[in-house]
């Protein structure tokens, strides 16, 4: 009996069981009532909201994270700027969210998916772009957009998924 426990606690140990993984997701779309919706890798459409209230969802290139925005209520009519403070992140079926205290102007996902950069400021002035892993929702990086000039910015900064 010793020596059983003994193996099972070496083999916990020295193989670990692996973070649990969601299903992948084939494609992520909107519906007419701009409801966020995912086709999963077996085909199954399972609708993530209900209020009607998404706009910019993106589906990041590791197939297991989706973002949208989440419009502002008190947007002006005509206003074709940004008009959202809350960024939503879906991955491996849990939600969290992103708020800046302004507007997110744009957001990008980072890593193939393992992290998420917006881009946090006003209409017409410079901001904050700000990294978040998107396993812990933990921020990771920020910069100041009026203190370091475009061509000094981190890769993550420039927008584009690698």
């Amino acid at each position: 009996m010793k020596i059983l426990l003994t193996l099972a606690y070496t083999l916990v140990v020295l193989f670990p069981i692996p973070e649990a993984v969601g299903e992948t997701v084939r494609k992520a779309y909107l519906d007419e009532q701009k409801n966020v919706h995912v086709i999963t890798a077996s085909g199954k459409d399972q609708k993530l909201t209900h209020k009607g209230n998404a706009d910019l969802l993106r589906l990041a290139p590791d197939n297991r994270t989706i973002g949208w925005l989440v419009p502002n209520t008190w947007t002006a009519p005509g206003d074709d700027g940004p008009q959202s403070e809350e960024l939503v992140i879906y991955r491996d079926g849990k939600r969290a969210t992103i708020k800046c205290g302004l507007f997110i102007r744009n957001y990008w996902f980072w890593k193939h998916g393992a992290q998420v950069a917006i881009d946090c400021g006003g209409r017409h002035f410079a901001g904050r772009e700000i990294l978040y892993d998107t396993r812990t929702m933990k921020e990771v990086a920020s910069l100041d957009q009026a203190k370091v000039p475009l061509e000094k910015r981190p890769d993550w900064a420039v927008g584009d998924d690698l």
